[in-house]
């Protein structure tokens, strides 16, 4: 399998598990769904790797070579699929290599969500310093408690319930809202997946800021 081959079955593989995000993307720029895709799949893996499984080992090896990927990436350099999509855009990857050493505290994962916000403070900030230089300013930054549950909510772990909190570039608002949404109906018992009216109108109040 190519790279490119690979990068796709990574993306519809995503999209299958985001079922909405068929639906949400449409009010998302053509030229930047694959690349907010294949973001958000990168921050999955690094959660995953963070505060997945039962043995710390496998994660922290992954992390560290993330670190290196990134790094790589600011070199023109590339290993895995998700650089074919991201390595080329006018990212400063080397420095968000630097935040990830944060994440190897796993206790952070089971931490009070306000306290894990303060100490992944680095790790959060560089996220939001990505997706300005991914898909440009927005009129309200992205905050980091929601940026740390929805981390969270995408490799299906649960979160406290709390009102959604909106900012960042409009991939990140959308994102955040059907990520809140799916945590709301877990805590409720309800369908994980939302609805296609619920999601319209989910993805369309995030995209225009409301």
């Amino acid at each position: 399998m190519s790279d490119r081959e690979a990068l796709a079955a990574m993306l519809d593989g995503w999209r299958s598990r985001w079922p909405e995000w068929q639906i949400a993307e449409t009010f998302i720029a053509e030229t930047a769904r694959d690349v907010a895709a294949a973001w958000f799949i990168l921050l999955g893996e690094l959660a995953e790797a963070a505060w997945g499984g039962s043995d710390p080992t496998p994660g922290l090896a992954k992390l560290g070579w993330w670190q290196e990927e990134l790094r790589g990436w600011s070199k023109g350099l590339r290993r895995h699929p998700l650089g074919l999509a991201l390595q080329k855009q006018a990212v400063e990857w080397s420095a968000f290599a630097d935040s990830l050493g944060v994440l190897r505290d796993r206790d952070q994962a089971h931490a009070d969500e306000s306290a894990a916000a303060t100490v992944l403070q680095a790790f959060l900030a560089a996220i939001a310093a990505v997706e300005r230089q991914l898909f440009g300013e927005a009129a309200r930054d992205s905050d980091p408690l929601q940026l740390l549950r929805t981390l969270k909510v995408s490799i299906g772990s649960p979160v406290v319930a709390a009102k959604l909190q909106r900012g960042g570039p409009r991939p990140r608002r959308v994102f955040d809202a059907l990520a809140m949404a799916r945590a709301n109906a877990a805590r409720k018992g309800d369908a994980i997946v939302l609805s296609r009216w619920r999601t319209l109108v989910l993805a369309w109040r995030a995209a225009r800021g409301g």
